[in-house]
């Protein structure tokens, strides 16, 4: 019973090598690293680079998580020929953790997997808030054209629109449904369905 051969002895089971295994080609070498996917990763039609650097653009002291606010960033000093696809945002309870993804086209010029937005639409502001706030912040919806998407937004510390070449739109068909994960601020110290929200 079980897996026991009969008739042979531990001396007859080892198996003679008639030739030694050699790989079809050399082993590539690979360029030492400083850790996983740190460079730019290519998408195909898309590079990306994740960056965990960050100016602040605005806090809120108060609302928010644990009542203590948000802060809003921007990647500073893109590498060259990326663009800003969005702001990032976190609670202020919670030390600096994030990151985000600035994108390169890598498509052809006839159907260019990034574009400028149109135009930009005011969709909040802080202006009329009673809250601590670092400065008066301005939350701008970004209009991308036709076939495209935005996919982020950005806020400013003024009511002038941002320029057109601060943030890239993504081709639709190179975009998906996101769900929202947690909610980070409001004026408030829970999510109102009925306000502004990020």
């Amino acid at each position: 019973m079980g897996n026991s051969l009969k008739g042979i002895s531990k001396k007859d089971q080892s198996l003679r090598i008639d030739t030694t295994f050699k790989l079809s080609a050399p082993t590539p070498v690979w360029p030492p690293g400083d850790g996983f996917a740190t460079g730019i990763i290519n998408l195909g039609e898309l590079q990306v680079v994740q960056i965990s650097t960050f100016n602040k653009v605005w806090a809120s002291y108060e609302g928010g998580p644990d009542n203590l606010g948000a802060t809003i960033f921007e990647p500073p000093g893109l590498p060259e020929g990326f663009s800003m696809l969005g702001c990032y945002s976190q609670p202020n309870n919670k030390p600096l953790f994030g990151w985000v993804l600035v994108a390169k086209d890598n498509s052809s010029t006839t159907n260019p997997a990034l574009k400028e937005p149109l135009d930009y639409t005011l969709i909040w502001s802080t202006t009329s808030l009673q809250i601590n706030q670092s400065s008066t912040g301005y939350f701008w919806l970004t209009n991308p054209p036709d076939s495209y998407k935005a996919v982020g937004h950005v806020v400013t510390t003024t009511p002038n629109k941002p320029s057109s070449d601060k943030i890239r739109c993504v081709r639709s068909d190179l975009t998906d449904q996101i769900e929202t994960y947690t909610w980070i601020w409001g004026p408030g110290t829970s999510n109102d369905p009925n306000g502004f929200n990020l």
